[in-house]
């Protein structure tokens, strides 16, 4: 009703709505304490800027908090269907041959079954593993990103944004 009225009295201007934020999961393998803390980094300053929320493992669980696999899939359903965007932070791989834990496969599977979009960024030294399933190497909303020396994690997430709105998959950005 006010709208018609501002109509009527010549104020043609539509009535602001304000842009909400892209809600974005932040993954990550547990591989080292270390990439733990640069993902949560990450995710914290990305947090910062009005335009994004996150979405990460230290907001939904309590440090050492104990959960049965029924409860840690009930909520990781429940951040990937929150989540607009994911995106998977690939550590480099490692020197002393540690194998890679899949804290982020779950995830991964879990946004490909819900047809989310997927920005994987690949730190220096990290490849794409050979004997991944093709359904996670061929998924269509899936964008790799591989930081070249001197990019950092927020400088790929940009890379990603821009790369999922050529492909028209993120209408939001």
């Amino acid at each position: 009703m006010l709208w018609e009225i501002e109509v009527e009295m010549g104020k043609t201007s539509s009535p602001s709505k304000k842009s909400n934020p892209i809600k974005v999961l932040v993954a990550h393998d547990n591989k080292s304490g270390y990439h733990t803390t640069k993902s949560h980094k990450f995710a914290e300053r990305l947090d910062e800027d009005p335009r994004y929320r996150t979405i990460f493992d230290k907001k939904v669980w309590t440090p050492k908090e104990n959960t049965s696999r029924t409860e840690i899939n009930k909520r990781e359903k429940e951040m990937v269907k929150k989540a607009d965007v994911i995106t998977r932070i690939v550590p480099p791989t490692s020197l002393t041959g540690q194998e890679r834990r899949d804290g982020a496969l779950s995830e991964i599977r879990k946004a490909i079954h819900a047809g989310k979009p997927i920005i994987e960024i690949f730190e220096r030294g990290a490849r794409d593993s050979p004997n991944r399933p093709l359904s996670e190497k061929n998924y269509e909303n899936r964008v790799p990103i591989h930081l070249q020396p001197g990019e950092h994690l927020d400088q790929g997430f940009q890379k990603g944004l821009e790369k999922l709105k050529k492909k028209q998959v993120l209408d939001r950005y």
